[in-house]
């Protein structure tokens, strides 16, 4: 419940102190700790102060806090006689972050009290945390604290809970809560916000149960900046002790640890991952500034040392740096997060990274994933990493499964079905990468990356009109779309027409593109030409090397002496 107020010095607060106002029935029921319906409920039985107005802009009810204050005042005793009145406040910036840990003990004593009492729960999406506080420049607060809390809750083996991607397409996103969590595929819930008030934040969720529509409990915590993380954890262990969570001795540890942050470089850490799951050189270049910021504030946070790599070897995939010349930075931020926090499930992520991206070492990449899955089973990421790199061993079952478990952490990841749909391709399962890629469409039209594998899959079926005009579409991708085309001219027995694309690529800046070349060259039975391209792929650096053997293109060239010399150089990358 609100902090015990003292009665108003006036009844009504004016229109224009956005401070004051809660402008709809969900920002009533987050600050009176209660569910929608029971705050409508009070509005009819008990009086309780609503207001109605017809400006559309400003939505259809508001409340004001003084005066929701003083009706609580009066009415408190008659509507809560056994209740103890709340603690006031203690201790965010960093607290902030410390309350997560207290909330996701309680979130997991609930789930497990209702096994044998209630609805079964084994999955849970927590939906992103709205930001109450009336200042967009608080929204990554918002974000950073819905992050942390399904990490937190994510360490929990027996729950799977859906990752931070797919939940954030419902930022903003009115939809009924049930129908959310459908299309989520969980059992349940975590719905609420985040207000942030001068030195003071409070948290207000809601655990609602998806098959029956129904809410098992509504919680709210309230802090002040400064206080420490240490107390925030003994009290989170203290709790799980009480309610006896069933967690095994390691979860019951890594959910009660717990170590200072320095506020400032939480702030900045936060604002990183805001700008880190943007995926675009903008973005990424935000989110490389505010990571090293938190790790100058506070240089033992390995959290931020590891979003450091991460953004560095994204942006040398994505954006205009090469991949190699992001390597040195993503590599010595890599490895500080690792010495800093041996038991950080990210460390271990990028540490799989580097191997399979710099040093194409998929044992030891397969050796670091697998120990980031082991602290942390619910990490998309680490799911995702270790598909790639599974399919890149030729174990395409293994690989299946894994990125099957990243679907279910991530539903409505384009990217997880995009991949879904190549680790199917290279498995030669040509008619079950269809749908695969299809869906990745439909969650984000007009990927030209989806087009050429959509494309990739028709021309190893002989649909060479499909390919086409899958081709077309990704049209945009250049020399490689060029490539492709030149490849489906070759098998369709268009070998002028192949020739003379090639020919045309090989005036163009940058020429013929290694991998995609040698394909063409490959189908018009030009061998030589073939494999120049790719000793030059493989000695350019990078992953693409190491799919070569799993790639369906180059099936026609495993008899050739050469081929064998190619995989040696592969398996042992030159050092740069």
């Amino acid at each position: 419940m609100p902090i015990e107020p003292s009665p108003p010095a006036s009844p009504r607060v004016p229109d224009d102190n956005p401070a004051e106002r809660l402008g709809s029935w969900k920002a009533i029921a987050a600050y009176l700790q209660r569910d929608v319906s029971t705050v409508q409920r009070w509005e009819k039985r008990e009086g309780m102060p609503v207001h109605r107005h017809l400006h559309a802009k400003l939505g259809s009810v508001y409340g004001f806090r003084s005066e929701l204050d003083a009706w609580w005042h009066d009415r408190r005793l008659r509507l809560e006689p056994r209740r103890e009145r709340p603690v006031r406040r203690r201790s965010l910036a960093a607290a902030g972050f410390a309350l997560l840990f207290v909330i996701a003990v309680v979130v997991v004593a609930s789930l497990q009290r209702t096994i044998g009492t209630g609805p079964t729960i084994s999955s849970l999406a927590v939906l992103p945390l709205d930001n109450l506080s009336g200042d967009p420049a608080q929204e990554y607060l918002a974000d950073g604290m819905t992050e942390a809390l399904i990490g937190r809750l994510a360490q929990i083996q027996t729950l799977r809970v859906v990752s931070r991607r797919s939940v954030m397409t419902f930022k903003g996103n009115r939809k009924p809560l049930n129908e959310i969590g459908q299309q989520l595929g969980v059992d349940a819930l975590l719905d609420g916000s985040v207000q942030k008030s001068g030195d003071r934040v409070r948290i207000a969720l809601q655990l609602i149960h998806v098959g029956t529509d129904t809410h098992l409990w509504a919680r709210s915590y309230e802090r002040g900046v400064g206080d420490t993380l240490k107390l925030q954890a003994e009290l989170a262990y203290a709790v799980g002790e009480e309610i006896r969570i069933r967690l095994t001795a390691d979860e019951r540890a890594r959910l009660a640890s717990n170590t200072e942050v320095n506020p400032l470089a939480h702030q900045e850490y936060l604002v990183g991952r805001y700008h880190l799951w943007r995926d675009d050189e903008e973005n990424l270049k935000q989110a490389i500034t505010h990571f090293e910021r938190a790790t100058k504030i506070d240089p033992g946070y390995a959290p931020a040392f590891a979003g450091l790599s991460h953004a560095w070897w994204a942006l040398g995939m994505w954006g205009p740096m090469s991949l190699e010349a992001a390597e040195s930075p993503a590599r010595a931020a890599a490895q500080q997060a690792l010495t800093l926090d041996s038991r950080l499930a990210e460390a271990y992520v990028v540490q799989a990274d580097m191997k399979r991206l710099y040093d194409r070492d998929l044992t030891g990449a397969e050796m670091m994933v697998t120990r980031a899955l082991a602290l942390d089973p619910n990490n998309v990421d680490a799911h995702f990493t270790y598909a790639l790199t599974l399919m890149a061993l030729g174990r395409f079952p293994e690989a299946i499964g894994q990125i099957e478990s990243a679907e279910q952490l991530d539903p409505l990841s384009p990217a997880i079905q995009s991949v879904f749909g190549r680790i199917l391709y290279r498995a030669r399962r040509f008619g079950d990468a269809v749908p695969h890629l299809h869906r990745a469409l439909e969650l984000e039209p007009g990927l030209a990356s989806v087009y050429v594998r959509l494309g990739d899959v028709y021309d190893q079926m002989g649909q060479y009109d499909h390919a086409l005009a899958a081709y077309q579409k990704a049209a945009g991708e250049g020399r490689i779309y060029h490539a492709r085309l030149a490849r489906i001219y070759a098998r369709m027995g268009r070998t002028a027409d192949a020739k003379q694309t090639l020919r045309d690529l090989e005036t163009t800046p940058g020429g013929v593109p290694p991998g995609y070349g040698a394909a063409a060259y490959a189908a018009l039975g030009d061998r030589d030409r073939a494999f120049a391209l790719l000793f030059a792929m493989v000695d350019r650096g990078g992953d693409e090397p190491l799919y070569l053997t799993v790639d369906p293109p180059f099936d026609i060239l495993h008899a050739d002496p050469r081929w064998h010399e190619l995989l040696r150089r592969v398996a042992a990358p030159s050092k740069r």
